[in-house]
This record gives structure tokens, C-alpha cells and sequence, in this order.
């Protein structure tokens, strides 16, 4: 912990160019317009995952559908905070699949490494999308349930 303050401390807060990495691009001026920058292109590949990635749109329609469903059901800010995380991960998760099959492609190739991690990048989505789902599920049944029969039941796996 202490090492990670120091560490942040004697960093210099202004590099001299911070964008060197990209061809082609300007260097920075100051630490805010490297930052600005750096959201750009944070949502530049956003943006590009999901106009080249299906899997990124279903996920972003299942998504909206679950705020929408969260604001009809009037769920609780507890329940907010659980379906706000799991999207967050979903969509996070999917990124980072999209950016290492990107840059499997670049390299080229069929052979079996590059086949291998793409697939656990995949199944890394996998796990979270299984458990995303599971967490909708726990917010989402008692409120259905409770809309069609008036009480609201708990369910042993989400009671808290």
C-alpha cells in the first residue's frame, strides 16, 4: 500500500508526450487534454465494438431492456446497484473480447495459441453473461411474481 502511494506521488504529473504510442498522433499539451483524448478513444472502441460485433448489440438491447425493466418494476437502489455492476461487466468483458480478437487477427494465422485465446476470451464473456443473467433473475421474478400475486416471495438463492 505504501509503495503504491509513493509510487503515485513522486509520478510526474505531466509526461511530455503522452499519445506517443499512436502513429500518427499530436502530443498532448497538458494532463487534461490527454485525458479528454483518452475517453475519445475509449468510445471510439466502444463505438466500434458495437457496429462490428453482434454479440456487443445483443448485449447492449439485453441491457436497455433491463434498466427499462428495472424503472417498470421500480426495483429498490440495492437491486440498482447489483444490475447496474452486472451490465457494467457484460459490456466491459465484451470489449476486452472484441480488442483480443482484433489483435488475434492482426497477427494472423489459424494456428492453435491464437485459437486458444480467443476462445477463453469468449468464455470469459460467457461466465459473466451466465452470471448476469442469474442476477437479473434474483431482482427481477420476486417483482413479476409479487405483480401477478401481490406478495412479494423470496427465492432461497437471492434472499439476502
Amino acid at each position: 500500500m505504501m509503495a503504491a502511494l509513493l509510487g503515485v506521488l513522486l509520478r510526474p504529473w505531466r509526461r511530455r508526450n503522452a499519445l506517443a504510442w499512436r502513429p500518427g498522433g499530436e502530443s498532448a499539451t497538458g494532463v487534461v487534454q490527454a485525458r479528454v483524448k483518452s475517453v475519445g478513444y475509449a468510445v471510439a472502441g466502444l463505438t466500434f465494438a458495437v457496429r462490428n460485433e453482434a454479440n456487443m448489440r445483443i448485449h447492449c438491447v439485453a441491457a436497455i431492456a433491463a434498466v427499462a425493466a428495472g424503472i417498470l418494476l421500480r426495483i429498490d437502489a440495492n437491486e440498482w446497484r447489483w444490475l447496474i455492476l452486472a451490465i457494467a461487466l457484460v459490456i466491459a468483458s465484451e470489449a476486452l473480447n472484441t480488442a483480443i480478437e482484433q489483435a488475434c487477427d492482426a497477427i494472423g494465422g489459424r494456428s492453435e495459441p491464437i485459437r486458444h485465446a480467443k476462445d477463453a476470451a469468449a468464455g470469459g464473456v460467457l461466465v459473466l453473461a451466465v452470471a448476469a443473467a442469474v442476477i437479473g433473475l434474483c431482482i427481477f421474478v420476486p417483482h413479476i411474481v409479487a405483480a401477478w400475486h401481490g406478495g412479494r416471495p423470496t427465492l432461497p438463492l437471492c434472499s439476502f
